[in-house]
């Protein structure tokens, strides 16, 4: 048996502490810390900021919350409308070279900065289908040289921008063959410089170079190894190549290596349990302390995982330095 776990403890009045005996079977992945707020609805994007503070986006109350590393609530920014700073239904978000907060303003149709206190920095696209342009902004990511590549779910493709959210190409289309995507959602860029695309309505990832040439996919719908039972939403990758992939109506997190072979799942299924997951969507990695972060959407949560624990659960450990 492990010692018990406590789950994230909270000491403002719009929280509730508690703390369980958790099981723990053979091959359960059960959580480190549970990150719970009353004022949780509809959360989407999950980031680790320079101050070491994790920050997550509600797109139910148009905010950004940032919490402790003990899960308190330290902080919340942001509210519905179009003027700067305002949000609506915030969802991928991450964290540039810079230290600047990237809002993916999905409502909006434009991708938003802040610092980390929550102040506007600046704001780039607008609804529309041309280069620049977004239908429907979801996901976000960064490249080595420092670009932010954003998934347009409606518009079916990737498009690159430079740092200040000036256009530099796009790729992909409509479709199920190679390169062509049906909803892409989730997009992370892995040590290698390659894209990893979740394109969730054809249940598969897809990969592509540097320049959004396509290499592979892998994945397809399924309850198999490797499998997604319907959709494919959060989407991390750590440093040794390993790709973590969320299967939204699964309940597990599918774990690939770096050429898409699947190593195994890790997770309880649907649920509201401790390690179970109710339409989960987007996840980060914290290489420095070795942690898989998810945001459990249905259950208004965010579940946070060490990453030996995820290994162990498919058997084996890995190197992940």
């Amino acid at each position: 048996m492990l010692p018990v776990l406590c789950l994230a403890l909270f000491c403002l009045p719009a929280c509730t502490a508690r703390r369980a005996e958790l099981p723990d079977p053979p091959g359960t992945l059960l959580p480190v810390l549970v990150i719970e707020h009353s004022d949780f609805s509809v959360i989407d994007g999950v980031a680790i900021g320079p101050d070491d503070n994790i920050y997550i986006s509600d797109k139910g109350v148009h905010a950004l919350f940032v919490f402790d590393r003990q899960g308190r609530l330290l902080r919340r920014f942001g509210e519905l409308g179009a003027g700067e700073g305002q949000l609506d239904e915030p969802t991928g978000i991450l964290f540039d070279r810079r230290g600047r907060l990237v809002v993916v303003d999905q409502g909006n149709g434009r991708v938003q900065l802040f610092d980390v206190q929550g102040r506007f920095i600046s704001a780039f696209g607008r609804k529309g289908e041309a280069d620049g342009e977004f239908i429907e902004p979801q996901g976000v990511a960064l490249d080595d040289e420092g670009c932010l590549l954003i998934s347009d779910t409606s518009g079916n493709r990737i498009q690159v921008f430079d740092g200040d959210g000036g256009f530099l190409h796009a790729f992909g289309t409509s479709g199920h063959g190679d390169g062509q995507f049906i909803e892409p959602e989730s997009i992370v860029v892995d040590s290698a410089g390659r894209v990893l695309v979740a394109d969730e309505g054809n249940h598969r990832v897809q990969v592509f170079d540097a320049g959004g040439g396509f290499l592979f996919s892998f994945g397809g719908a399924g309850d198999g190894p490797g499998l997604f039972v319907k959709d494919v939403e959060g989407l991390a990758v750590d440093r040794s190549g390993w790709v973590y992939a969320m299967d939204e109506r699964g309940g597990e997190i599918e774990v690939f290596d770096s050429e898409g072979r699947a190593l195994g799942r890790a997770g309880g299924g649907p649920g509201t349990g401790p390690g179970q997951f109710t339409s989960p969507d987007g996840m980060t990695i914290d290489e420095d302390r070795g942690l898989l972060l998810v945001a459990d959407q249905g259950n208004r949560r965010v579940q946070v995982f060490r990453l030996e624990d995820v290994h162990r659960t498919l058997g084996g450990a890995a190197e992940t330095g």
